[in-house]
């Protein structure tokens, strides 16, 4: 058996494995990683992936007209920037993505 972590060691493990399950890694890719880079069990694995759903979940806890602002000032960034270097396709998409986030048009 190895050593036990530190509470530093584990929150970094819980934010990396957040971090895979956020980019499209699968529980076996994971163990596999864990495994390898820690020397972790599969039943170690397993608390680290759940307390990495739980680190995703709190981060999409939020209310929805704080969600909305967020995602408004998103576009009008990335679309202030597609002018700038003259991606208008792109600049007009993220208009029409506000407009319907405002419920401006369906």
């Amino acid at each position: 058996m190895g050593r036990k972590s530190t509470a530093a060691e584990k929150d970094y493990r819980v934010n990396r494995v957040a971090r895979l399950l956020s980019n499209g890694a699968v529980r076996s890719e994971i163990c596999q990683y864990a495994a390898s880079e820690w020397g972790c069990s599969v039943r170690q694995a397993d608390r680290y992936i759940a307390d990495a759903r739980e680190v995703l979940k709190a981060d999409w806890d939020i209310d929805r007209r704080q969600f909305t602002a967020e995602l408004m000032s998103q576009l009008a960034s990335l679309q202030k920037e597609c002018r700038k270097s003259n991606q208008v396709a792109v600049a007009l998409g993220c208009i029409n993505s506000m407009a319907k986030i405002a419920q401006v048009i369906q």
